[in-house]
């Protein structure tokens, strides 16, 4: 059977690092010319979050757009810069999420957080749609997104931007997401922060996860309307320490069917096998485990195979959260949701996204911390799986 074919040559895959020099990469998608977009989060510079295009032979990296909101966000450590995060391609209608960027302010008044009465960008916590030109994937010069661009996007204006070959795109922002909401009704210094962290394409509609508000949006791109589809509960922890719930933490989704696949990385104190992959039925809303046991997962790739079982790659930021210095990540095959992992790479570092060449099967990694993609090469044939990432990557 071809899940045993699979399974006998997983161990004999080989990584190799494919580009280097980004700027904290969050996710990566695929082009239609199988090429990749990589949304990078940006520097410790605000407002310079960039979207790369990397050729998918050569690992070679030109950028697309710069100028994109960031901030430093606090994040309950060392400020980090936040910005682009979330990604998917329709045609050529381009829909990047905006993280929280400088949103918050913490540790102020009486030991609390609050929102940041001047973040370095209005549009943080936003959906914005992108037309991009015809030709976009042979572009030799990038567009640049300015302050006084940002300002006309959240007063509700189309964006035309042009690059030095006089090719033009148009930006518009069809929702601006909650920035923040009260953890205590009259407490100023007890504020939530919004995170919006991945994305799916779902007919006229996109699906938004948002990690701090362990929520789900359903936003009508045609109206910019959005409405709450989903909450993911905490869960109690196992553990002897730290608190007596666990928040769940939702960092990516997929379509899958009729139902989308979310990925839990849970909170603190991030126990080893308490994440998993939760499934959201796009019809009912109902939830229930689709592969459990995971450890700080961050992706999960469905792999239809006609005729067979479906393949299901999972990714997971660390092995141990808390150690000093962070464990590895990894990367792992599934022959079915409830069937012993194959481990296809287990010395990632920080890997927060997976995409997949539809054509050779070879698997790309974004590491979030080392600013790089690495290549992991194919698990199973072509051939055997030819419509690999859904159409809307």
């Amino acid at each position: 059977a071809l899940v045993c074919a699979i399974a006998n040559v997983a161990s004999a895959q080989t990584t190799s690092v494919f580009t280097t020099g980004l700027n904290r990469p969050s996710k990566i998608i695929m082009t239609g010319q199988n090429n990749l977009l990589v949304a990078e989060g940006g520097t410790l510079v605000p407002n310079n979050g960039r979207i790369s295009l990397v050729n998918g032979r050569s690992g070679a990296r030109q950028t697309l757009i710069d100028g994109l909101p960031s901030g430093l966000d606090p994040g309950g450590g060392a400020p980090a810069p936040s910005g682009p995060a979330a990604m998917r391609l329709s045609g050529r209608k381009f829909y990047l999420v905006i993280g929280p960027g400088d949103n918050l302010l913490q540790n102020v008044g009486r030991g609390g957080v609050r929102p940041n009465p001047n973040p370095a960008s209005p549009i943080f916590a936003s959906v914005l749609e992108i037309t991009l030109n015809a030709d976009y994937e042979e572009n030799t010069s990038g567009f640049t997104l300015s302050m006084s661009d940002q300002t006309a996007l959240k007063n509700g204006s189309t964006v035309t931007l042009t690059n030095a070959q006089a090719k033009q795109i148009n930006i518009r922002m069809p929702a601006d997401l909650p920035d923040h909401r009260a953890e205590r009704l009259g407490q100023p210094y007890l504020v939530r922060n919004a995170n919006p962290f991945a994305a799916e394409i779902v007919g006229d509609d996109l699906y938004v996860v948002d990690s701090g508000f362990n929520s789900l949006y359903k936003i009508n791109l045609a109206t910019g309307q959005f409405q709450t589809f989903a909450v993911f509960a905490p869960t109690p922890n196992p553990l002897p320490g730290g608190p007596p719930f666990v928040e769940a933490v939702p960092d990516n989704v997929r379509l899958y069917g009729n139902q989308l696949l979310i990925t839990y990385l849970t909170g603190f104190p991030f126990a080893a096998n308490l994440a998993e992959v939760r499934s959201v039925n796009l019809s009912t809303g109902a939830q229930a485990t689709f592969i459990g046991g995971l450890t700080t997962a961050i992706d999960v790739l469905p792999v239809p195979i006609p005729g067979d079982n479906d393949l299901f790659y999972t990714l997971e930021y660390s092995t141990a959260f808390l150690a000093q210095p962070l464990g590895p990540g990894r990367l792992r095959l599934y022959t079915s949701p409830t069937a012993t992992p194959i481990v296809l790479a287990g010395n990632l570092t920080a890997p927060t996204s997976l995409a997949r060449n539809s054509e050779t099967g070879d698997l790309f990694v974004t590491e979030i911390l080392a600013g790089r993609i690495t290549r992991i090469a194919a698990t199973e044939t072509a051939a055997a799986a030819p419509d690999t990432e859904d159409a809307n990557q």
